[in-house]
């Protein structure tokens, strides 16, 4: 920050009447894997993460699912490679089968705070892929052990969601304990505590996702932070000769396309009856209730679903509260029986 950019203090306070509307709505740049900010990709040597964002980065580019499953906000990307040698990333590509129509940066030093804010405010790219949180913002003085690189780390986050823009940025991890031979265990699942650098690291990101190799498939799993549930978990498989992605066909949850399949009967549902609990809406659509409940809350999150504490008989009820979902101002509770068939799935 510059000496042009200062505000005192207490001009940055925000009363009531300066905030404005409470909930502008988070941004899924990937559905049901990632939002505007900066959001890690943690895995060993040799496990593919460059190869996985090379994926992500051509599905943003172009429009396409990503992993065949995942749909994105189509844009414009730019890829900082850091750990590999053009000479090296391009034959990547090229192994990947990649149409490559995103602006590539190979830094020949490393980027400052000032050039990476520049980037992201820039309203060129709806996402910047960053390979590797070390080699592109690391330098001598300040590693990935330094509280200077949490404060670098809190900065483009802040900015990357002000303006909209993903940062998806892959990160080394520390080795491994040895076993009882003497050599490294393997890692079955990534914790914040492997990556490489302080533990505070976690604090400054939107969220994580680990990536380890179980021998016949892929575990890509979410350590959690800020919207993506702790221990959600996707199994994928690669191709040793195309380095090609995709999810496995056993998955223990629910697949992004019928996740926000359910949104979109859960809007369709509320825009007819009005204000409701979760519980009644799962019974009217016949749906999971837990699923049920994790779509309304995403839905709010986005700002597409109002929510407010259910009382009774104009008290409020005691202990854990009671809330209904809906869309416009909150006139009243309507409670209706389940829909048939053909009105829940529109046909």
């Amino acid at each position: 920050m510059s000496e042009y950019d200062y505000i005192p203090f207490e001009d940055q306070i925000k009363r009531p009447s300066d905030r404005g509307v409470r909930n502008t709505g988070k941004i899924w740049r990937v559905f049901d894997f990632a939002v505007s900010g900066i959001v890690l990709l943690a895995a060993e040597h040799g496990t593919g993460k460059t190869t996985l964002m090379n994926l992500l980065t051509e599905a943003i580019q172009e429009g396409t699912d990503f992993l065949d499953a995942f749909k994105v906000t189509q844009g414009n990307v730019l890829l900082i490679q850091g750990d590999e040698p053009e000479e090296f990333a391009e034959s990547k590509y090229t192994r990947q089968d990649l149409k490559v129509q995103w602006d590539v940066l190979y830094p020949q030093e490393t980027l400052t705070i000032e050039d990476l804010t520049k980037l992201v405010t820039s309203k060129k790219y709806v996402a910047i892929g960053v390979d590797s949180l070390t080699t592109v913002l690391c330098t001598a003085e300040r590693g990935t052990l330094d509280q200077g690189i949490v404060q670098l780390l809190y900065e483009l986050n802040d900015a990357a969601v002000n303006a909209g823009v993903l940062v998806f940025m892959t990160a080394h991890l520390n080795k491994p304990p040895k076993d009882g031979n003497g050599g490294r265990r393997q890692r079955k699942a990534i914790e914040w505590a492997d990556i490489s650098g302080i533990y505070t690291i976690c604090a400054a990101v939107q969220d994580c996702w680990g990536l380890t190799n179980l021998g016949d498939k892929f575990s890509l799993h979410a350590l959690g932070k800020r919207n993506i549930q702790v221990g959600t978990t996707w199994w994928l498989q690669r191709d040793a000769e195309s380095f090609s992605w995709w999810l496995a066909e056993a998955q223990n949850q629910q697949l992004p396309a019928e996740r926000e399949k359910l949104s979109g009967r859960i809007i369709s549902y509320l825009k007819q009856h009005g204000f409701n609990t979760t519980t009644a809406i799962a019974t009217a659509l016949k749906s999971d209730p837990e699923w049920t409940r994790i779509c309304c809350c995403d839905l709010l999150d986005q700002g597409l679903l109002q929510r407010h504490n259910q009382s009774l008989n104009g008290k409020a009820k005691r202990g854990r509260p009671s809330f209904v979902y809906g869309l416009d101002d909150f006139p009243c509770v309507t409670h209706t029986p389940p829909l048939d068939d053909s009105s829940v799935d529109g046909r």
